[in-house]
């Protein structure tokens, strides 16, 4: 995949619908679009994929990257006799901006829904306040037979509107960020080590269900057997209402997590590739936990040595996800340089792990 082309991946993941819970409508398509880059791939986990660059030597270590597939999202809880549904959170929707974007229900077709609220200036306020699971309606225009008959019913789930914009020459806009585009940086990084001669086998676990259990990546874990785990999951980017000290900043690189969760020595590796390297880095504490994936490594195959790159993005959980695209290429430059320091000829790997 040329570097001119993570972009078209980028839009063409996002637009694959793959809602925590039911990745598998998007599963195969996802599957189809990445295979051709792999030697391998397959089902993995529950609800997950994984994707296998095998190098040339026999029995391997693995290194494993990590990009959950899952997305948020709403789920129908009601219909009404008058045609309108109420809707519930999927997996950490910001509720601020319920009645922000516009939708799309996945029943046996997919249509599209607007949201309802009270105009507030008929409400006081009440009107002002942010909608509840279950006190937030969606509007089709279709009655309620119909919509049984399209195929909806208490569970169908519903996703954001799925455009994208361009923010300066810098920026990219839009729902779903969050965690496609860190699935693109693997990508990046696959690229990026092409012809080097590599002595691990390289896996992209795409998981399930990151942003409700995590259950794809604890079971997907067990399908990879790997030595060690690269987590790549976005990060908090700071905003002007934002604390500092809890979040990154958009455009100055990835963020390497400083965390009890992770291996230290990991960290410390990525930390010294990208100053050596001059990749822009962003060490983040993440004291007790990390937000990611990460957190369930320590349990998994007796405990997989594991660390977190972050890739910032502003307005997370929200229908304008922003990105640098400078970061995520940074955020692929950095996985590379860490597989080819550690796997490499005459890596760090070489007779010499850190397990």
């Amino acid at each position: 995949m040329p570097n001119t082309d993570y972009l078209r991946y980028l839009e063409e993941l996002r637009q694959i619908p793959t809602l925590s819970g039911f990745e598998n409508a998007g599963q195969k398509e996802v599957q189809q679009l990445l295979a051709p880059l792999f030697d391998e791939s397959r089902p993995a986990g529950v609800s997950g994929l994984l994707f296998t660059k095998k190098c040339s030597r026999e029995n391997a270590p693995v290194l494993l990257i990590d990009a959950h597939l899952d997305e948020i999202g709403l789920i129908v809880t009601d219909l009404k006799d008058d045609g309108t549904l109420t809707v519930s959170s999927l997996g950490g929707m910001d509720a601020r901006t319920y009645t922000a974007s516009s939708y799309t229900i996945h029943g046996k077709e997919n249509m599209p829904a607007l949201s309802l609220k009270k105009p507030y200036c008929l409400g006081g306020p009440e009107a002002r306040k942010l909608p509840k699971n279950g006190e937030f309606w969606l509007f089709t225009g279709f009655t309620k037979e119909e919509l049984i008959q399209k195929g909806v019913a208490v569970g169908t789930p519903v996703s954001m509107e799925r455009s994208t914009e361009s923010l300066s020459e810098e920026q990219l806009c839009g729902a779903y960020m969050d965690d496609k585009s860190c699935a693109v940086a693997a990508l990046i990084a696959l690229e990026e080590l092409k012809g080097k001669d590599l002595s691990c086998d390289i896996c992209l676990l795409l998981s399930g269900q990151e942003e409700s259990y995590g259950a794809g990546f604890r079971t997907g874990v067990f399908d990879a057997c790997p030595d060690e785990i690269l987590v790549v999951d976005v990060d908090l980017g700071n905003t002007p209402e934002t604390d500092a000290a809890k979040t990154v900043k958009p455009g100055e690189g990835p963020s390497v997590a400083v965390s009890v969760q992770t291996d230290r020595k990991m960290t410390k590796e990525l930390l010294r590739i990208a100053r050596e390297r001059e990749i822009p880095v962003q060490p983040a504490m993440n004291v007790k936990s990390t937000g990611t994936n990460a957190s369930s490594a320590p349990f998994l195959l007796g405990g997989v040595p594991t660390a977190v790159i972050g890739l910032p993005l502003k307005y997370m959980h929200t229908c304008v996800e922003t990105l640098y695209k400078k970061d995520l290429l940074n955020t692929g430059r950095l996985i590379a340089a860490y597989i080819e320091e550690r796997f490499g000829k005459g890596g760090t790997a070489d007779g010499l792990y850190f397990l």
